[in-house]
């Protein structure tokens, strides 16, 4: 698995299916509700029946005729927050992702609040080169849900992105402890674990703590193959060569593994 949402990342290092597929679980999870741990998050409306149904197709990769389907409610008069962000999710699974902030924008802007429009728009927004943009959704989805870990991932690979490096770590740390006690968010958990590494390097010029860092990070997700790549990377330059070999080894298997679950009918 790669290092980005989507991302996440277009996407640099990744691809958007499986990213995408990443944040779909978020928003299943957030159906019954999100930011538990805080005493004023933003409620979540569940989906309809309809929408639901829609929902599962594009978990399903059948996003074309999902589309088809959400157009026609929208044309006939649906103005709902949830079928917008169902349009503008469709669109971000095919890596369209103007379009898919376009819709998101609207979803945001309806009725009934639907906190996870401003997430996917600001993954929508980085895929599609647009950093302030991007930067401005993923705060104002925190406002909603102070406790998504993946958007404190977003603001933290931004950080790196422009070189605030000290920003990078505070929203990378957060994603973190956010979400390691969460099983289901592991993934979630090595990709931050992944980023902080580079703050490690790049920042503190200490490999050996990057080196733990990536370690920690694949532990935590053996499919994060870039991970693999770059402990392996990392141990040559520390001069532990029968490591880095074993490091390379297991980023090939990893890429294969995801490579053959994204293009398997």
């Amino acid at each position: 698995m790669p290092l980005l949402s989507t991302a996440p990342r277009g996407l640099t290092i990744t691809t958007v299916r499986v990213a995408a597929k990443h944040l779909l679980v978020a928003v299943a999870l957030c159906s019954g509700g999100c930011g538990q741990h805080t005493p004023d998050p933003t409620p979540v409306p569940p989906l309809s029946g309809a929408q639901s149904a829609h929902f599962a197709s594009i978990q399903a990769g059948d996003t074309g005729p999902a589309r088809v389907r959400l157009r026609q409610m929208i044309d006939g008069g649906d103005s709902d927050s949830r079928t917008l962000f169902l349009m503008g999710l469709a669109h971000h699974w095919d890596r369209h992702y103007t379009q898919a902030a376009g819709w998101l924008r609207r979803a945001e802007a309806a009725s009934p609040p639907y906190p996870p429009a401003a997430h996917f728009l600001g993954w929508a927004l980085y895929h599609a080169g647009r950093p302030d943009e991007s930067r401005a959704a993923f705060e104002r989805h925190l406002q909603m849900a102070p406790d998504e870990g993946d958007s404190h991932f977003g603001l933290g690979v931004l950080a790196l992105e422009r070189g605030d490096f000290d920003a990078a770590e505070r929203f990378l740390q957060r994603a973190i402890a956010l979400q390691q006690e969460d099983p289901s968010r592991a993934a979630g958990v090595a990709k931050a674990l992944a980023r902080l590494s580079e703050v490690r390097e790049q920042r503190d010029g200490d490999r050996q703590a990057a080196a733990a860092l990536l370690a920690r990070a694949v532990a935590a997700d053996q499919d994060l193959y870039e991970a693999h790549y770059q402990l392996a990377r990392l141990l040559r330059h520390l001069g532990r060569m029968a490591a880095a070999e074993a490091a390379e080894a297991a980023g090939r298997a990893a890429e294969q593994r995801v490579t053959a679950a994204r293009t398997r009918p």
